[in-house]
């Protein structure tokens, strides 16, 4: 009967999830593609994820993953509906009450099988890059009013997620605080050059809101939002020199307190020239197992768990030189999205190791139920296989955004209109000459993966 019981578990999950979550990690599944992605291969990885069927866990991750990719493609409207497909379940997921019910139940699914089968939840930060890249998609296909409805749309999750008070470790680990303490030492520790007070405020989508809000006319969001990246990156001169220059434009008395630039405003014949530069891939969550000593049973047993870890060191920023109007510019960090990354993966720890707990305590019973259910001359069948079963289950939640870049940059340059030919080291792309139109600006996107330059006169 116990293992009847966990089998039914099983092949109720698995009608609800692909069969390999259960024994192969995310970051595995992905390892095709990740490849074929750093190759420049982008529809050859776009094809090698099957995003499965909608109530599959993972389903709208790989809408993530597919959008970005095809994204990379210069695929911008495939893009777009792929976005648009998670867009409108977060949309659905916050206003469906019974949700937290229906999750609650898989999650004690997940007492037999691993947090692969939970619905994978989307963190801020990836949220925040999916309204992020639909509009850039909304400014190839409907225009700067559409992509400036996505970009607020990014601001507004990082303002609630401020004001969202966090679960302390005390309330997610309950009984079990000397236990993570343990473990805690075991952990890795991946290595930032960044130490973040959260993990959901992104100075990349600040930067472009203040593009748009700048193409718009919007002069006072566009300081707020310079202002807000500026705070993420203090040192980043450009983002000194805008805070500068619209602080003085705006008459803001207080933007000296952010730069210790004196504004420059542009003159009648200037427009601006934005850079975004984009490098490499996020580092992806690995599986590590550690050895857990817990009392149980009236006696101290060693447990091995298997949890998601991020190691080594983040990507180092490698600015991009760019050559323009007898110009040497090179680009400066924004953001880093492996710290991002590794910060969630911080917050989420907790709950992962408790989940953990939960699930050892839930399958050693089983195994017990088994044994005092059989003969005890012998092992039985049944006994072999709920071994079997409970060592091959044992598997990390790796999930994550994976083909988002490892960080960001910027370069702003304030350039006489007129024709220009911006040429960029270590790009293989040409770009054709560039207009600069007095009062605009230019927005050009790059990164280091083979993708098209991206141009747009905003």
């Amino acid at each position: 009967m116990a293992l009847a019981s966990v089998l039914c578990v099983s092949l109720q999950s698995c009608s609800s999830a692909l069969f390999s979550d259960l024994f192969v990690s995310y970051s595995e599944q992905m390892q095709a593609s990740r490849y074929q992605i750093g190759s420049g291969q982008f529809q050859l990885a776009a094809k090698l994820i099957d995003e499965g069927h909608p109530s599959d866990n993972g389903y709208y991750l790989k809408l993530l993953e597919k959008g970005r990719i095809t994204y990379l493609a210069g695929e911008y409207q495939q893009s777009q509906a792929y976005f648009k497909q998670v867009d409108e379940q977060l949309e659905w997921l916050s206003r469906q009450a019974e949700y937290r019910v229906s999750s609650g139940l898989q999650q004690l699914s997940t007492l037999a099988t691993n947090d692969n089968f939970i619905p994978y939840h989307i963190p801020v930060y990836e949220q925040v890059m999916l309204h992020h890249y639909q509009a850039i998609n909304y400014l190839h296909n409907q225009g700067l009013e559409s992509a400036l409805v996505e970009i607020r749309k990014a601001g507004l999750i990082q303002q609630q997620a401020m004001q969202e008070t966090p679960a302390s470790l005390e309330q997610q680990l309950r009984d079990y605080q000397q236990q993570y303490q343990e473990l805690s030492q075991q952990y890795p520790q991946f290595k930032t050059q960044q130490q973040l007070a959260n993990a959901y405020q992104n100075g990349l989508s600040y930067v472009l809101s203040a593009v748009l809000y700048l193409a718009a006319g919007q002069e006072d969001d566009a300081y707020i939002d310079y202002r807000k990246a500026l705070a993420l990156a203090p040192q980043n001169k450009y983002l000194q020199a805008e805070v500068a220059r619209l602080g003085a434009k705006l008459a803001m008395e207080d933007y000296q307190q952010y730069t210790p630039l004196k504004g420059e405003a542009l003159t009648k014949q200037q427009g601006l020239l934005v850079v975004i530069h984009e490098q490499s891939l996020v580092k992806a969550r690995q599986e590590a197992r550690f050895s857990l000593p817990l009392y149980h049973n009236n006696q101290w047993q060693n447990f091995t768990v298997a949890l998601p870890v991020m190691r080594g060191q983040a990507n180092i920023a490698l600015p991009l030189d760019i050559q323009v109007a007898g110009q040497g510019l090179a680009t400066e960090q924004v953001v880093q999205l492996d710290a991002l990354a590794a910060k969630q993966l911080q917050q989420d720890l907790p709950g992962l190791f408790y989940r953990q707990l939960l699930r050892l305590l839930s399958k050693e019973q089983l195994r017990r139920a088994v044994n005092q259910h059989n003969d005890a001359q012998h092992e039985s069948w049944e006994n072999i296989l709920v071994n079997l079963y409970n060592t091959a289950s044992e598997r990390a939640d790796t999930r994550s955004w994976q083909s988002l870049p490892a960080l960001a940059q910027i370069a702003i340059q304030a350039l006489p209109a007129g024709q220009h030919t911006l040429k960029f080291e270590g790009l293989s792309q040409n770009l054709e000459p560039l207009n600069i139109r007095a009062g605009r600006v230019s927005l050009v996107l790059t990164n280091d993966l083979g993708s098209a330059i991206q141009v747009f006169n905003l």
